[in-house]
């Protein structure tokens, strides 16, 4: 009996102690749980891209030809390989006008202080076989200047000078001796010359 009664409050009490089970939950459509919002898309950075590079040597650097230089000009004394050297076009030179003997063997002119080309050497380049300043001469071709100057025609002769020579600036009138008067200098006729003054008409 005793034990009836143990097995009947224990029975009581597990049955008092234990919770109901939890309904189900009630059905309907089912809610989605959120969703985070997608991270912003980053625009692609392009990689970094560098100025082209000029083909070339750049200015001051030695030089054969112009087509060494980035800036297209190579000039200075000498004929050898790499004598030259790359000068930028921009630059400031003075306005006088020089010969030069280029190193094709051929004369140009260009500023005293930017040549603008490579050269053998300052002043009109020399004709082979010619005279020297001072030696007596016919015509032009004679001397190595290119300059035959001098009073007289025929078979008198006149006298090599140098081209770039120091003359006084005040302009004379010549009778040259293709009969055609000419200007010059007065103390650099630039010719040979029947007489001084123009020539009679």
């Amino acid at each position: 009996m005793f034990l009836g009664r143990v097995l009947c409050v224990v029975a009581g009490l597990t049955v008092l102690g234990c919770p109901a089970p939890a309904p189900p939950p009630p059905a309907g459509p089912a809610t989605p749980p959120p969703t985070a919002a997608p991270p912003p898309t980053a625009t692609p950075t392009p990689p970094p891209t560098s100025p082209p590079v000029a083909k070339g040597n750049a200015d001051g650097a030695a030089c054969r030809t112009s087509a060494d230089c980035q800036s297209g000009m190579c000039e200075g004394l000498g004929c050898g390989d790499n004598n030259g050297r790359c000068a930028p076009r921009g630059r400031a030179c003075t306005r006088d006008l020089r010969q030069y003997c280029g190193c094709d063997g051929k004369t140009f002119q260009g500023s005293g202080s930017c040549p603008g080309r490579r050269y053998r050497s300052l002043g009109a380049c020399k004709a082979s076989g010619a005279a020297a300043n001072g030696s007596a001469c016919r015509v032009n071709a004679d001397c190595a200047s290119g300059v035959c100057e001098g009073p007289g025609c025929g078979d008198s002769k006149g006298v090599c000078v140098a081209r770039n020579r120091v003359c006084t600036r005040d302009f004379r009138q010549y009778c040259g001796c293709d009969g055609k008067t000419f200007n010059g200098s007065g103390s650099c006729p630039g010719g040979r010359f029947r007489s001084r003054g123009p020539c009679p008409r």
